[in-house]
């Protein structure tokens, strides 16, 4: 319930994290699109709206670092009475004078994640509606007026440094790192009125910290439902920050309490929040997957009363072509609670890394992704473990990064050639420039810039959307977007406008368009057959 004088302590994250987009993990990517010619009312009533308040008006669903935090802080000492996590359109009716902090949790504060850095200048245009709706939430009248301490956490909150905004912003504390005892120590001060240091360090470091005696379980539902079961990866992917951490393991009834709870407290769907799904419970360092630990873990999820579906977060590649029957066995469970679909078929999914084609920068940069196979077997491993996927409806969105430091010429037509060993396989290709992240091994290295991207790299992005457009475009909103307003959002403007925007950008920023090029932007910009139209209308 809204008070005048203000809850102690308010969480909250800007409109595009706090929405579920519709219940649609895949739709939540458009967040790091460009705003373009979309109003910004309009995107936030259809694309990222606000999902159900609870009776006191605060937040039932909200981001799953959002809710670690708010389980922390009750941990730490404070009370419910104390705390109030609140959508960017309520703070009005949460923050007053007796408003201490503010905490914002935040994975894009700038516009600077793989997604935003790629495509916001292809789709739509301009800034990154992360970076505007962030910059309105601290921006907000009530924060202005009652100037409470801001202390910006999450996976992104490095963003504010790096970009030098952080003071422009009024941002008083950047939280690096998510380690329960240092961000307890922080909201105390700042609740005491105590001085706070402009960049606050929460040491992550897995070596040096029980993870699973220090971090609480979370005591709200988070959006998706949202459920940890593993952190950090292990595999050393210098590019990324997981995988410069070493793997925990929740156990798995830790796992069980939070999907009760999720279940409990409205969500049916329950996402395994995991850096790699297939090595949950694995200790060989070559990273021999457990199958006895995977599949009763996704089996008790399953089984639990409740849950209707099941989405993991990420997957690796290398244990799918190692142990195929792991993945049948995981098939024939997961297809019961499938979440998406091709056509009216359901299928699974989730994101993996497939990054390159050249098995010289596998070895220089992610000598560890292909274990227990070798860096040139790296072009094996990814088709071998899509024919095994595709043979059980597994249909992986794949990512692929352009610009890697040192890549060269030659990589760039090895990854084209992967890309045509895998035209028959069904996936969803996304390729994003390569952006140095925060504490891990490139992160002084020069990012991928558009404007100076190679024939070949420009050929490259082309095939992949060109693949996606031909392969998803009717089942995606088909099975993919049940609500009409969003349905026509993309129907009118992001799929249309991502082809205008690609063709005319690279014959600017190139001055050559080859035929080839031309009807690929063609293809891409194709309007939605008329049928399909009006079988969604019937549907709506």
């Amino acid at each position: 319930m809204a008070t005048a004088l203000g809850k102690k302590i308010v969480l909250t994250a800007s409109a595009t994290e706090m929405s579920d987009f519709h219940n649609n993990p895949f739709i939540a990517f458009v967040g790091g699109f460009g705003k373009g010619p979309i109003p910004l009312t309009y995107a936030r009533k259809t694309l990222y709206p606000s999902t159900e308040r609870k009776a006191n008006g605060q937040a039932k669903f909200a981001p799953y670092g959002l809710r670690k935090v708010e389980s922390i802080l009750l941990q730490g000492g404070f009370s419910h009475k104390d705390i109030a996590v609140a959508y960017p359109d309520e703070l009005q009716n949460f923050i007053g004078p007796e408003t201490k902090v503010v905490g914002i949790s935040s994975m894009d504060p700038t516009g600077m994640g793989y997604v935003s850095k790629t495509y916001s200048s292809i789709v739509g245009g301009g800034e990154p509606m992360n970076a505007i709706e962030f910059r309105k939430l601290v921006m907000h009248p009530s924060i202005k007026k009652y100037k409470p301490k801001i202390i910006v956490g999450g996976f992104g909150s490095w963003q504010l440094e790096r970009q030098h905004v952080s003071e422009s912003y009024g941002v008083d504390c950047v939280m690096i790192g998510g380690r329960p005892g240092p961000i307890v120590e922080l909201f105390k001060k700042a609740v005491n009125g105590e001085s706070i240091p402009r960049i606050a360090k929460a040491d992550e470091s897995l070596n040096n910290w029980n993870y699973n005696q220090e971090m609480p379980l979370t005591q709200n539902v988070a959006i998706h439902g949202a459920v940890e079961i593993s952190k950090g990866c292990g595999r050393n992917c210098q590019f990324c920050t997981p995988t410069m951490q070493n793997k925990v393991d929740v156990p798995l009834d830790k796992i069980m309490q939070e999907v009760a709870l999720s279940t409990a407290q409205g969500s049916d769907h329950i996402t395994l929040i995991t850096e790699d799904l297939f090595i949950y419970g694995a200790s060989d360092k070559k990273f021999i997957p457990n199958r006895e630990a995977v599949v009763k873990l996704v089996k008790s999820v399953a089984d639990y009363p409740g849950v209707k579906s099941i989405q993991a977060s990420h997957m690796s590649l290398a244990p799918v072509w190692h142990d195929p029957l792991m993945i049948k066995q995981l098939a024939e469970i997961l297809i019961e609670k499938s979440w998406y679909s091709f056509g009216k078929k359901p299928i699974i999914t989730a994101e993996t890394g497939v990054e390159t084609g050249s098995p010289r920068l596998m070895k220089k940069y992610m000598s560890g992704k292909m274990l227990p196979f070798k860096s040139e077997q790296w072009q094996d491993v990814v088709t071998n473990a899509f024919g095994v996927l595709n043979d059980n409806d597994w249909y992986p969105l794949a990512t692929l990064i352009i610009g890697l430091p040192d890549e060269k010429e030659e990589d760039m037509l090895q990854t084209l050639e992967l890309m045509d060993k895998l035209k028959d396989f069904n996936a969803f290709y996304v390729p994003l420039f390569f952006v140095p992240l925060e504490n891990c091994v490139l992160m002084n290295k020069k990012g991928a810039e558009m404007d100076s991207l190679s024939k070949a790299r420009w050929d490259f992005f082309i095939k992949c959307w060109e693949y996606n457009i031909k392969i998803w475009k009717p089942t995606f909103l088909e099975n993919r977007i049940r609500n009409q307003l969003l349905y026509k959002t993309f129907d009118n403007f992001i799929i249309p406008y991502f082809g205008k925007i690609l063709g005319t950008y690279y014959g600017l920023t190139r001055g050559e368009k080859s035929e080839q090029l031309k009807q690929a932007v063609w293809q891409l910009s194709m309007p939605i057959p008329e049928s399909t139209k009006r079988k969604m209308k019937d549907k709506v």
